[in-house]
Order: structure tokens, then sequence, then C-alpha cells
């Protein structure tokens, strides 16, 4: 599966605001955003859809 680039991952938490971003961030990240594309995979599939949409991230996510 492809992972995010980790300079890409620790650039958004710089500009988020973050001082200093861990070396473990990345990996942690690419974690959660595969979980959460699996997540929106099941809620798409129960739907009886082939195509993921934002609602379907927001039923796995808290992001409103």
């Amino acid at each position: 599966m492809a992972e995010l680039p980790k300079a890409t991952i620790k650039r958004v938490f710089k500009d988020a605001g973050a001082e200093r971003v861990g070396g473990d961030v990345p990996d942690a990240v690419n974690e959660i955003v595969k979980a959460i594309a699996k997540g929106a995979i099941k809620s798409c599939e129960a739907d009886g859809r082939k195509t993921v949409s934002a609602d379907d991230l927001r039923l796995v996510t808290v992001v409103k």
C-alpha cells in the first residue's frame, strides 16, 4: 500500500504550528490514514457503492 512521504507529513505539522516533529510521527500518521481508508471503504461497500466519498470519511473520523 502506498504511503505519504515523511517530509510531507512533517511539513504539514510544521505548517500547523509544531516547532518540532518526532521521527515516529510519519509512521503513526501513515498507520492512521490506512485505518481511516479501510473504514471508509467498508462504509462505501456497506452502502453498495464503489466510490468512496467524503461522507464515508466523516463516518470513521470526528471531523465534521
